[in-house]
């Protein structure tokens, strides 16, 4: 009989965090079944308002009845709370939530903390046991600790952008789903939260987790890293073509739609070119090896770009199908919503909201668990469960002061 609950049941998340990177990792803990209490300022929130956490940026669309889409977007699974960190009244009540929670979770620049009065050293010492974790632009230390990091300008900076642009580009371009950074370095944070808990179930004592998106960036480019330091040279870009396969790329076909097709294996190769019915290729030195058909990448393009053009794309994916080889072609959103593949495996889900942007299409959680399952939950408006949330606070102070 599966349990009702989620794996983290019972897991409480004090979440001041703001814009995507720290609300994504939330949202994740969210759906795993912690109470996470998203914290805001006590004052309504307009698309594109400045100095609002979550908000989107100033007089930029999109968004819905006067609400930030990215607000909406990355603080599902919440309960929403207001409070003013500077009033001395909403401060208590916060240090009184803090001890009822196991993660801290914050994403603003190094000295904010302190400044709000939720610096490790405060929050350890009203909850030992907390798992206190901040996620930066830069890091802690170093000239730029204090300047605000973006998606965009992290991914400039840590040479990503080197790795992508136009077939033969010798300049990168900017990585074009633009919180590729933000959701990768959220990811990276509730990875680390996860195993901050199972640490302090061993050893009984919470710790201090720092992230930055400098680092998870990094981190996500080991091996291009590791090609640059080996060879000292950076690849052109390479356009839709994968770094180290041929053919790994998307050919325009009859219909002007684009489908994208791999060979990543010699048994691979020879069933490819069995389909596009150009079996002599097979016997062409040039093509020999994956190897060799990576260095003479150019001219096998040239060769399949005419062969891809001579048939729509719904022609090649019934023959990339039947041949169980690697493909897939240039869907829309409104086709993937309704795609037999998607929908069977939820890949999609349609959240209930009574809210004033109402139901909210997601991508929901990219993860099943067989026992306890995850669950997905539409986005509080501000303050929402200011009352319900207010009583439990208030419920623990009176506790603690009946136990002393």
């Amino acid at each position: 009989m599966a349990n009702t609950a989620g794996p983290l049941n019972g897991i409480r998340v004090f979440d001041m965090t703001l814009a995507m990177v720290g609300p994504w990792c939330a949202m994740q803990l969210g759906a795993m079944g912690a109470d996470v209490i998203h914290i805001e300022p006590p004052v309504a929130r307009n698309a594109g308002q400045p100095g609002r956490p979550g908000g989107s940026i100033p007089g930029v669309p999109p968004s819905i009845n006067g609400n930030s889409i990215g607000y909406i977007s990355w603080n599902m699974n919440k309960r929403g709370l207001t409070l003013d960190m500077k009033d001395p009244a909403h401060r208590a009540n916060a240090y009184e939530l803090l001890k009822t929670c196991d993660v801290f979770l914050m994403n603003m620049r190094p000295d904010v903390a302190g400044r709000l009065g939720v610096d490790y050293e405060t929050v350890s010492q009203i909850n030992p046991g907390i798992v206190y974790c901040t996620v930066t632009g830069w890091g802690q230390t170093g000239p730029m600790r204090d300047l605000p990091g973006a998606d965009g300008q992290i991914n400039y900076f840590t040479g990503m952008s080197t790795t992508n642009g136009e077939e033969g580009a010798t300049e990168g371009e900017l990585y074009r789903h633009s919180t590729q950074m933000d959701a990768t370095t959220g990811n990276y944070a509730c990875q680390a939260i996860l195993l901050g808990l199972v640490a302090r179930k061993r050893t009984g004592k919470g710790q201090r987790i720092d992230l930055s998106m400098m680092r998870a960036a990094s981190a996500l480019q080991t091996a291009r890293m590791a090609e640059y330091l080996a060879r000292g040279t950076v690849n052109p870009g390479l356009g839709a073509n994968a770094q180290v396969v041929a053919p790994d790329n998307a050919f325009m076909a009859a219909d002007a739609r684009y489908v994208s097709v791999a060979a990543t294996s010699e048994a691979e190769w020879a069933k490819f070119c069995k389909v596009i019915e150009h079996p002599e290729l097979l016997d062409d030195v040039r093509f020999a090896t994956n190897s060799d058909r990576v260095e003479h990448r150019n001219e096998l393009n040239e060769i399949l770009k005419p062969i891809f053009a001579s048939y729509p794309v719904d022609y090649w994916v019934l023959q990339f199908r039947r041949n169980k080889l690697p493909h897939g072609w240039l869907m829309h959103w409104d086709e993937l919503r309704n795609h037999h593949q998607v929908m069977a495996n939820e890949y999609m889900v349609q959240v209930p909201s009574d809210q004033p942007w109402g139901d909210v299409w997601t991508g929901g959680p990219p993860y099943r668990f067989s026992k306890t399952p995850a669950k997905w939950f539409a986005t509080p408006n501000i303050g929402e469960h200011n009352e319900e949330i207010l009583a439990e606070i208030e419920a623990h102070r009176a506790g603690s002061a009946g136990r002393s």
